[in-house]
């Protein structure tokens, strides 16, 4: 299979779908499928964090790798609010689980390896030491970047090849890096506020899916790649 699996016929500028629009509009009558999304992830992130003792290097792989199927569900549930509106129970029963749960993982052990290698880096001080973790840096960012754009399209396509995944999100990031990077700072600031509004952290896991999946289709919009099937708005 070649990357022609994901060209789907360019959508013109003004017809283009306002992902973020329809995800924003589901989340309030859809609020109890958010919240049972959002509180596994949440519960996997504090027993991770209460295990490791705030380390971040055992915080990052434990709380990736176990809370990988988590994260999983929630992406599944913001993907079909953000292109459908809607959500059933049928629809978590998608054959890309097992390779969206892949990618989460892939982008931990880029995250991890890099944080292991910056953990050398600062017991011995050597500069052979910092050259994998300035690499490991560079990987893990895109890896983590991408990695919302790559599980929309494995859960989309499950079986579009691994490589062509990854290839399709890279350059859709790079063609428009705005609501990719856009959508990580939204990310960030609910979490921020998150923290500071601790009544929030049950809902914003939801939320912060909701708008990573929105960015990545807007951003997979610009290669001409849409959706294979989702249900139109009247």
């Amino acid at each position: 299979m070649t990357m022609r699996t994901f060209a789907l016929p360019s959508v013109p500028p003004a017809a283009e779908e306002d992902w973020l629009r329809r995800g924003a509009r589901a989340l309030w009558p859809r609020a109890p499928w958010v919240l049972a999304g959002s509180v596994p992830v949440l519960a996997v992130v504090v027993a991770a964090g209460w295990l490791s003792g705030g380390h971040l290097l055992v915080t990052v792989p434990v709380a990736g790798f176990a809370g990988a199927p988590a994260l999983v569900a929630l992406a599944i549930v913001a993907q079909r609010l953000v292109l459908d509106g809607d959500l059933r129970a049928r629809d978590l029963r998608t054959p890309g689980w097992a390779r969206a749960v892949a990618v989460v993982w892939t982008a931990t052990a880029a995250v991890a390896l890099t944080l292991a290698a910056f953990e050398v880096y600062g017991r011995t001080g050597s500069a052979a030491a910092l050259a994998p973790a300035l690499a490991g840096s560079v990987v893990a960012a895109h890896a983590v970047a991408l990695a919302p754009a790559a599980v929309a399209l494995v859960l989309d396509r499950p079986r579009a090849p691994w490589r062509n995944v990854w290839v399709v999100a890279l350059l859709a990031a790079a063609r428009r890096p705005v609501p990719v990077l856009g959508g990580w700072v939204a990310a960030a600031l609910l979490g921020w506020l998150a923290l500071r509004l601790q009544v929030l952290l049950l809902v914003v896991p939801g939320v912060v899916a909701v708008v990573l999946v929105s960015a990545a289709w807007t951003a997979l919009g610009g290669l001409g790649v849409t959706p294979s099937r989702h249900r139109t708005t009247p």
